[in-house]
């Protein structure tokens, strides 16, 4: 079987119209890592910048004083907007609008709840810093009045170009779209000039519970049964790992181990260390590679 599957993914790698295209940046899952720096590391950076430059809330102000008002207040701003930009995601996701109309409508909501939240911490540190009262004497207390509005305006208008470069810059330098929707596989997809189709679906699989036009992502072997990952929910079946390659022998799958199958559409990244490799198709589920399959596989990816 293995040597079967070897000779299968030397043919394709022959082939590039029939090779699988893998996800490309911007659609990289993130991790715990990009999670800290985007949602931790960049409001600290902005408040390290804001409290060397200086604003008029924090003039005269110990800079110690003025850092830890900074961070509160980019906390406040950077977590309001991302946020906003979630809502948005989420609440369009069947309408798939580009990161930009995301950002922009996430920025619009959040800001006005945000200008009341500055105005707490205002409140806070006036209470504590007389220098800090005294800057903020002209400010206009949060209404629905045309001046608050054009106040607002003001000294808001920083954030949109902030937040936007924040998230463009981190899609540029890691492959990271935080407000971005991963792209879409037709669920019938053309046929290569090998025969092949790129679409491996449950009805492949004799008698899986899953839609017959679930998309798998990937199946282990379980004893004498077959777990089985899709895009619409995983099944247990009773099934010989043995057939797969029968079953799915049209399709733009490999075996990595000898005990997984994957389909290589959905793969977000790889990773190696010393023999090991491992495929990642999001963050709940990693796919062993066997030393066996390591340099056929490799060669796959790297030759998309």
């Amino acid at each position: 079987m293995a040597s079967t599957t070897l000779n299968r993914l030397k043919e394709e790698m022959t082939n590039n119209s029939s090779t699988p295209k893998l996800p490309t940046p911007p659609w990289r899952q993130p991790t715990l890592r990009d999670r800290l720096r985007f949602f931790i590391g960049i409001p600290l950076l902005l408040a390290l910048v804001f409290s060397l430059v200086g604003i008029r809330l924090t003039h005269g102000m110990a800079y110690f004083d003025a850092l830890a008002y900074m961070i509160l207040h980019m906390f406040i701003a950077w977590w309001s907007v991302c946020l906003g930009a979630t809502v948005i995601k989420l609440s369009l996701r069947s309408l798939r609008p580009p990161t930009i109309t995301v950002c922009l409508m996430g920025v619009f909501i959040a800001l006005i709840p945000a200008a009341f939240l500055f105005q707490a911490l205002g409140d806070l540190y006036a209470d504590f810093y007389p220098i800090f009262a005294t800057n903020r004497e002209d400010s206009v207390y949060p209404s629905w009045s045309l001046t608050y509005l054009l106040h607002f305006i003001r000294y808001s208008a920083p954030v949109l170009p902030t937040f936007l470069a924040g998230v463009y810059g981190y899609r540029y330098a890691t492959g990271v779209d935080w407000y971005g929707y991963e792209p879409q596989v037709s669920k019938q997809e053309t046929t290569t000039e090998t025969g092949l189709t790129t679409t491996a679906t449950a009805q492949l699989i004799k008698g899986s519970k899953l839609p017959d036009d679930a998309r798998l992502i990937a199946i282990k072997a379980d004893q004498h049964y077959i777990h089985i990952w899709s895009d619409q929910g995983n099944d247990l079946v009773r099934y010989r790992f043995s057939d797969l390659p029968n079953a799915l022998r049209d399709c733009h799958g490999v075996q990595t181990h000898r005990s997984w199958w994957v389909n290589l559409n959905f793969v977000q990244s790889y990773k190696t260390s010393s023999r090991k490799m491992e495929l990642i198709i999001n963050d709940e589920l990693n796919v062993p590679v066997s030393l066996s399959y390591k340099n056929a596989i490799l060669a796959l990816l790297n030759n998309n």
